[in-house]
């Protein structure tokens, strides 16, 4: 089975992948780095503080991403972090772009006490360690485990302070019970149905950012992320490995920065207003080759049009 990797305007980057990601990776940085410092007040409660929250550890992931390519030329790691990856954008797409705001708002909330109410069931506060560790180093892993497990706690009661003040209650009773019940943040419709019937599953989220093409890309490279045989083969990282991984990556981070964009764009003339800043400008200028690469007056006026006409 044969892989289409798509990597658009490559010909204004000397036709380098590399160069390609690091222009849309500086552009998202650029749009992280803004909504960063607008809103710092993480918190479950306060959505544009949460989100700019998990922008920014996606771009930490992106960053890890092309690290282990480049300096490690590690392609299964890498594949099991762009597996990773899809998941997010495709998440960001299912949540943060609902048209809907009170379902924006009840997917939110169960997102958050799912992931929280999964990972309390395996940081429990019996130690595993207990009789291996001294008794000063278990003392201080028992008390990091019980910090964890509060601030978890917190979150979901946040969320549940939320799901407690829902108009989608008074809309439809049942549904609403019914999918908070099931933590279904991944519901299909706002309809009292079976859990089952009414849940995108994985590859349906993929098709959701376009990522299915002609195949299920991101479920072919769980085949890393879970450990299986591709895992142990060997796997020269030449140009042709390199570009189709890299290629996939650099489709996620403009999708995720489109989606971010959207997101904030009460905030667009602001965020663009970053790119004008010569440490961010001259970053993303020398991603161009020379016969492409505008002069800074030309980078200028284009950003200015961007902010005057979107």
């Amino acid at each position: 089975m044969s892989i289409i990797h798509h990597i658009d305007g490559t010909q204004d980057f000397g036709y380098s992948t590399h160069n390609r990601f690091l222009y849309s990776f500086y552009l998202y940085m650029n749009t992280v780095k803004r909504i960063s410092n607008r809103y710092p007040n993480v918190s479950v409660q306060f959505l544009p503080g949460y989100v700019a929250h998990f922008c920014y550890m996606r771009l930490k992931s992106f960053d890890t991403f092309f690290k282990v390519l480049v300096e490690l030329k590690d392609y299964v790691t890498a594949n099991c972090i762009l597996r990773m990856l899809g998941d997010c954008v495709a998440i960001f797409h299912l949540i943060y772009r609902e048209p809907d705001e009170e379902q924006l708002l009840l997917r939110h909330a169960l997102y958050v006490i799912d992931g929280c109410e999964r990972n309390l069931a395996v940081l429990t506060e019996e130690n595993i360690n207990e009789g291996c560790l001294p008794e000063e180093e278990l003392q201080r892993e028992k008390q990091g485990v019980r910090f964890n497990r509060e601030l978890r706690q917190r979150l979901m009661r946040e969320a549940q302070e939320m799901l407690d003040q829902s108009l989608l209650r008074i809309k439809d009773k049942e549904a609403f019970e019914t999918i908070v019940k099931d933590r279904n943040w991944k519901f299909k419709e706002f309809k009292s149905i079976d859990k089952k019937s009414n849940q995108y599953k994985w590859r349906d989220l993929y098709n959701l950012i376009d990522e299915c093409q002609s195949f299920d890309l991101l479920s072919y490279i769980s085949q890393y992320a879970h450990g299986l045989s591709m895992s142990n083969l060997v796997m020269d990282l030449n140009q042709e490995n390199f570009d189709g991984v890299v290629g996939e990556a650099v489709g996620l981070i403009d999708r995720l920065q489109q989606y971010t964009i959207e997101f904030f764009a009460a905030d667009y003339p602001y965020i663009m207003r970053g790119l004008l800043e010569p440490e961010m400008r001259d970053k993303i200028l020398a991603c161009y080759d020379e016969a492409h690469r505008p002069s800074v007056d030309e980078w200028n006026s284009r950003v200015m049009n961007r902010i005057n006409f979107g």
